[in-house]
């Protein structure tokens, strides 16, 4: 571990995270005028792509004009503009450069901007590095890796897969003495991954956070351990192609190890100074949690980064260890179904939302989605500054 590497990464996180917390502080006053300027700056940098000529955006003068010139959407109007994108055709959706696919339901794929891309490392990565050290626990141990950042390269450039495994990738600074495991690692399809993830998480002792795009990924490597841990000691001492032998932490793991009780906490005594998870997929939070949390302890804390899918970047983090986040003005442009309404007929804006109420989502982002309905739907719990606090509605 290069301290010095090490610090340099933290140092910048944290001084990304306070730009971004900064940016966040000043726009959440007045979110509307956010939201005009997104609005206006989206018709205007897009007016000459085939989808903004075939929509009149040149018409377009104010965000009232927007909601009424331009149709509502689903997947379905996407999928032939999609397909040219892959194939490296360019101002079809968006003028701005695409860099990235994201795939969701195995085989749909839905087209990230480098402004996208931009976005979702401000608010799900610096804006949680931002927490993390305003706590104190930006400290100068390590990161544990636990993103899937097995990508795809298309013939055009364009690179395929998680969209938190591109930005990963994406970073040249956070490089491979920073994370456990290795960005840099080649995985390909006869790599046992479990095994390689708990080696490395095992291995590294100063490990001061986690990032998970599903929490899940931390329970099943967890899980892991108890069930292989024997093997792992043994790799781990007399070394192997991944890691250098290491006798001393070995013999910790067996000592920890063998008066363990499965499923009861583990974290702390494995990695002392890891005080911090942040978690991606707060989307499909369960009961099953509850077991990550009894394997953390008390002293382990969870950044809940936002709402994130490969339709955007919806909100962003606020506290340590609270699900609610808030949405970001100036990132999407956001309409809002009542939950209950029959139609899409009538649209609010997110000025217009009510405390306790629920509604379902509709967007216009940075990557060429144009008033797509989201399917997901948010209940309304609070505000930060004028702009509203959510959680995802499961009811």
């Amino acid at each position: 571990m290069d301290e010095r590497v090490i610090k340099i990464v933290n140092d910048a996180r944290w001084a990304d995270g306070q730009t971004v917390r900064n940016r966040l502080d000043d726009i959440t006053y007045n979110p509307m005028r956010s939201q005009e300027d997104f609005v206006m700056r989206l018709v205007r940098e897009n007016a000459s792509t085939e989808y903004g000529k075939k929509n009149g955006f040149k018409a377009i003068h104010n965000m009232d004009d927007y909601r009424r010139l331009v149709p509502l959407t689903t997947y379905s109007d996407y999928s032939e503009y999609i397909e040219h994108i892959a194939n490296g055709k360019r101002n079809v959706l968006t003028a701005y450069l695409t860099e990235h696919i994201s795939i969701w339901d195995c085989f749909k794929g839905l087209p990230q901007s480098r402004w996208s891309v931009q976005a979702c490392y401000d608010y799900c990565c610096c804006a949680a590095f931002y927490v993390v050290g305003h706590h104190g626990y930006l400290t100068d141990g390590m990161t544990l890796n636990l993103v899937d950042n097995g990508l795809e390269r298309l013939s055009s450039g364009v690179t395929i897969g998680s969209l938190l495994g591109r930005l990963l990738a994406k970073r040249d600074v956070d490089n491979k003495q920073v994370y456990v495991i290795p960005v840099d690692t080649a995985i390909t399809e006869d790599t046992d991954l479990p095994y390689l993830e708990a080696l490395y998480a095992l291995k590294e002792r100063d490990i001061m956070q986690a990032i998970c795009d599903r929490y899940d990924k931390m329970v099943e490597m967890l899980r892991y351990i108890e069930k292989h841990w024997p093997q792992l000691a043994d790799d781990i001492e007399q070394g192997n192609a991944y890691v250098k032998p290491d006798a001393e932490r070995a013999n910790a793991i067996r000592e920890i190890m063998e008066t363990h009780n499965i499923g009861t906490q583990i974290v702390e005594q494995l990695w002392p100074g890891l005080r911090c998870i942040l978690v991606h997929d707060v989307d499909n939070l369960s009961a099953s949690f509850e077991l990550l949390r009894t394997y953390c302890g008390n002293n382990v804390h969870f950044v809940f980064t936002g709402i994130s899918a490969p339709e955007g970047t919806f909100t962003t983090t606020l506290n340590l260890d609270d699900p609610q986040t808030v949405l970001i003005p100036d990132s999407v442009f956001y309409e809002f179904k009542p939950k209950d309404a029959a139609s899409y007929n009538t649209l609010l804006t997110l000025d217009q939302l009510e405390i306790g109420r629920s509604y379902e989502l509709v967007v216009s982002t940075l990557s060429g989605l144009y008033r797509y309905k989201t399917g997901k739907t948010f209940l309304v719990v609070g505000r930060y500054h004028d702009t509203p606090t959510v959680i995802i509605d499961k009811g």
